[in-house]
């Protein structure tokens, strides 16, 4: 996905787009190296993002990582939605999480895996991995780790 698109734009595609589609894996692919949008379509769903002068066998690689369930980020923009989330600019208060997201995020809490929350849950392990992208787009956060501890910070999970 570009973020400069005619009409609608890359930040609100990747949005509907995820929103519509949780299961979508969404790549951003600009010339531009503004890191409030890059940051900002991340947060909306998006798994990462590339320049456009990347080569073929990067793109290539890049979409076989994003596939695999795996993010593509540069340090630079790990610190910008890092600074994002502590500064409130993304992240949502619990009401806005659902039951079965809070659910999810206390089992991140507890160590278990994905398939160790769907087995607890009485859900597949895709089911929790739904849950925990819209949790981790909700949070304004990329991983786990970091969805841990905002919720420790926020008082989401005790």
């Amino acid at each position: 996905m570009d973020i400069q698109m005619p009409g609608l734009g890359g930040l609100e595609a990747v949005r509907r787009l995820v929103e519509k589609h949780p299961r979508a894996v969404v790549v951003v692919l600009t010339a531009a190296d503004d890191r409030e949008n890059v940051a900002t379509a991340v947060a909306n769903g998006a798994r990462g993002y590339l320049s456009k002068d990347v080569s073929h066998q990067e793109l290539c690689a890049a979409v076989a990582t994003a596939l695999a369930g795996q993010d593509l980020f540069e340090p630079t923009l790990r610190r910008a939605l890092t600074e994002r989330v502590g500064s409130g600019r993304v992240a949502e208060t619990a009401s806005e999480l659902t039951e079965r997201e809070l659910q999810v995020l206390r089992g991140m809490a507890a160590g278990q895996s994905n398939a160790e929350i769907g087995r607890s849950l009485f859900l597949s392990e895709d089911t929790i991995k739904t849950h925990a992208r819209r949790l981790f787009r909700k949070l304004g956060v990329n991983d786990r780790a970091q969805a841990v501890a905002l919720g420790f910070r926020k008082g989401y999970v005790t």
